[in-house]
């Protein structure tokens, strides 16, 4: 029986931990949410939640000690800190967050170290890679060479939940998904490299209708460039990745942006309620009409949907803040948890459409485009928990049951890596369709 340490009890862990039980391995979940850990464990004889803080390093350190494999669900800022640890333990470690610079320095001590440190296995990170290489491998092994690709992604309600001005809800942590709007973008277009500033991320948009939902906003998705050589894909002419939202959230996120509400600078906020936290952010006396105010500062009519967004959220509201020093980015995702929440039987979904033009030596070229609409479980598990967590815990089986020899940093970019996951992914009912045009 192997060993597994959980670290985080999120909203997507719960497929992984009961996935691994049901494996026969023994799993401990390390946590401050201790009574969502026991929900997830349910009870299993070879399942325990601990109190754990992070941040206390020689526990951190006494819990990998005990572990075969360690599963990272924490802020990727916590990662590479985890992996030093790993490392020194020689202990494999999975997490499903992008490659960061500090996790990349490490791949030559993980190595070393003897151990696999497998990253990027969600959904997006994740299932959008091994969906991709799978349709990479084949074209290459019929002679064909990929001249554009694009991917997109989206985690978003159903259209039957899509019941707020922000046409979007949590189905993952608030912060991440704040702290990924401050993020730049580059990308590929007819060769022609396309950089993004932060600032900027929201107003590059473009929509893509994806049959049978509709129209979407699409906004690029950090460093597409990179991927050109993780998937082996020199000269390629077109390569872009992409967010998926609802109509409306791009211009919304703009102008809270250009607001200083995505801020990681604390302020004080000692007894102000957040109209006093929004005049102290952007300067506006106490006798002023903050509505007016803000749609001022923004040049933009009070009537305008990003203001009225601004106002049903309850930022100009009387409601006080709950601490006596927090970032704007940090008040605004505690009032966008609350009101962008998932009501009970309500369902998310996840949209993933990768665009592929082949070209061939003889001239014909294909247009393969490969879709997956997955939707969450009234009352049962979000589509976004099935789809982060159980591509990571197949990995953390393989790991485990020594089916990936590779050591170091990993993606699962490898066939050897993504056949397996994908085909366990299908015979759970999560799969792409595809179709392929010739021209």
């Amino acid at each position: 029986m192997k060993r597994v340490l959980v670290l985080g009890s999120g909203l997507v862990a719960g497929p992984l931990v009961r996935y691994l039980l049901d494996k026969g391995h023994q799993v401990a979940v390390a946590t401050l949410m201790v009574e969502r850990a026991e929900e997830m464990i349910a009870g299993h004889p070879n399942g325990r939640a601990f109190l754990l803080d992070v941040r206390d390093e020689a526990k951190l350190s006494a819990f990998v000690q005990s572990c075969d494999l360690a599963v990272s669900l924490l802020p990727f800022s916590f990662h590479a800190a985890v992996a030093r640890l790993c490392i020194a333990q020689r202990k494999h470690m999975v997490t499903t967050s992008y490659v960061s610079a500090a996790m990349e320095e490490l791949d030559g001590q993980a190595r070393a170290a003897g151990i696999t440190i497998l990253n990027e296995i969600g959904v997006d990170p994740g299932f959008d890679h091994m969906s991709a290489m799978r349709i990479i491998d084949s074209a290459r092994s019929r002679g064909g060479n990929i001249a554009a690709f694009r991917s997109y992604c989206g985690g978003l309600p159903a259209p039957e939940a899509n019941s707020n001005p922000f046409g979007y809800k949590f189905s993952w942590a608030p912060r991440g998904v704040l702290l990924a709007g401050r993020n730049g973008a580059q990308y590929l277009v007819d060769g022609r490299r396309v950089e993004i500033a932060p600032h900027r991320l929201f107003r590059d948009m473009h929509i893509l209708a994806i049959d049978g939902l509709g129209d979407f906003e699409a906004y690029p998705n950090r460093d597409a460039v990179s991927y050109v050589d993780i998937y082996g894909l020199g000269g390629i002419r077109t390569m872009y990745r992409a967010t998926l939202r609802n109509i409306g959230w791009c211009d919304t996120l703009f102008h809270i942006g250009r607001l200083g509400l995505l801020s990681l600078e604390e302020m004080d906020a000692g007894g102000l309620t957040y109209a006093g936290f929004m005049r102290r952010l952007i300067g506006c006396d106490p006798g002023e009409d903050l509505k007016a105010a803000v749609a001022a500062r923004l040049g933009l009519p009070k009537e305008a949907l990003p203001v009225l967004n601004l106002e049903w959220l309850g930022l100009f509201s009387g409601r006080r803040l709950s601490t006596a020093r927090i970032s704007p980015l940090d008040a605004l995702g505690e009032l966008m948890f609350e009101k962008l929440a998932f009501q009970p039987g309500e369902r998310d979904m996840v949209v993933l459409h990768h665009d592929f033009r082949i070209e061939f030596p003889e001239g014909r070229c294909e247009r393969v485009v490969s879709e997956l609409i997955e939707f969450g479980i009234p009352g049962g598990d979000s589509a976004m928990s099935r789809m982060v967590a159980l591509p990571a815990a197949i990995g953390v089986n393989m790991i485990l049951t020594g089916r990936v020899e590779a050591r170091g940093v990993l993606r699962p970019t490898t066939r050897d890596i993504y056949d397996p996951v994908l085909s366990e992914l299908e015979g759970l009912g999560i799969a792409c369709r595809e179709r392929t045009d010739c021209f």
